[in-house]
């Protein structure tokens, strides 16, 4: 029997390069990396729309986080800050229309994402617009943002087809990627890495564990549930489902046999993030996030019915 066992164990090790080379290295169709691309430009696009609402006056020369006040508030020229790493253009051209035109174009430059026009050039592009925004006022920084930033960079890897494509070359086999796949496997890992993070983040809270966090946070005006006492049975109750979702989640999508299951509870998280913090950009990306775990024989117009 210990034979048997042993012989097995050295068996699983030998498989595991094998298992390393198909997980990273296996082609899969463009199409998949490109529904990924498309739900992350739309949500990227509605981002630079909300900076036109405040970046230009904020960050203007005397805006209300002038250029001054921003090198402050980044500690320049004090030590350990990791200031010089901030470098953003808005510190050079301080007046309202830079602010504007670096909207614009990260906008314009989500627009050709969504078509797939431009390749690579559009997703860098557009990250480099938002790390203008991200480095000159880091405090203002979203968690929707830093998942966009982190998934503009996956999507350079290989942003996918384009949405207006012959039938014929969507048949071709050079429609398959490695560098897709490996696109996706970043993605992948990355929401996994933020669900176990945030988990661990709330577990450490007592609010989540007595049920008065979805109070705090009614309080505090945030979600679209409007006023819940800390004491009530009904917001302890959603807010220990909401806890649930985040391991139930992590458990299905690190199983290939649950991973469909896994995309449901994904997208139910991300519901859970506009009606309980009202980040409507967070539960989008939180549904691109979870259509990289998508397997690439459900198309876009099955997935309701495969899931």
């Amino acid at each position: 029997m210990e034979r048997t066992e042993l012989a097995s164990f050295a068996d699983g090790l030998k498989q595991l390069p094998g298992t390393w080379d198909e997980f990273w290295f296996s082609p899969v169709s463009l199409a998949s990396m490109a529904r990924v691309r498309q739900l992350f430009a739309l949500t990227i696009a509605f981002q630079f729309v909300s900076y036109l609402f405040w970046v230009p006056q904020w960050l203007s020369g005397d805006g209300w986080l002038g250029s001054q006040a921003g090198r402050y508030l980044i500690g320049q020229g004090m030590p350990d800050t990791g200031s010089q790493y901030r470098w953003s253009i808005l510190y050079l051209l301080t007046s309202p229309l830079a602010g504007q035109a670096v909207c614009v174009i990260g906008f314009l430059a989500s627009v050709l994402m969504f078509l797939g026009i431009g390749h690579r050039i559009a997703p860098i592009l557009a990250w480099a617009c938002m790390m203008m925004v991200h480095h000159r006022a880091p405090w203002l920084t979203m968690p929707s943002e830093i998942l966009m930033s982190a998934g503009l960079f996956y999507l350079a890897i290989e942003p996918g087809e384009r949405l207006f494509l012959k039938s014929s070359l969507k048949e071709s086999a050079d429609r398959y990627s490695v560098l897709a796949n490996i696109g996706l496997r970043c993605l992948q890992i990355h929401w996994v890495l933020w669900v176990a993070l945030s988990l661990a983040s709330m577990l450490q809270q007592p609010v989540w564990w007595n049920g008065d966090a979805i109070g705090l946070l009614s309080e505090q005006g945030s979600g679209w549930l409007g006023k819940i006492s800390r004491n009530a049975g009904l917001g302890q109750c959603i807010g220990l489902v909401f806890l649930m979702l985040h391991p139930l989640s992590l458990v299905c999508l690190c199983n290939r046999r649950l991973r469909s299951l896994g995309v449901v509870f994904t997208i139910l998280l991300g519901m859970g993030y506009i009606l309980l913090t009202g980040d409507l950009l967070l539960g989008l990306i939180a549904g691109a996030y979870a259509l990289a775990f998508v397997p690439e024989s459900i198309r876009m117009r099955d997935l309701p019915r495969k899931i």
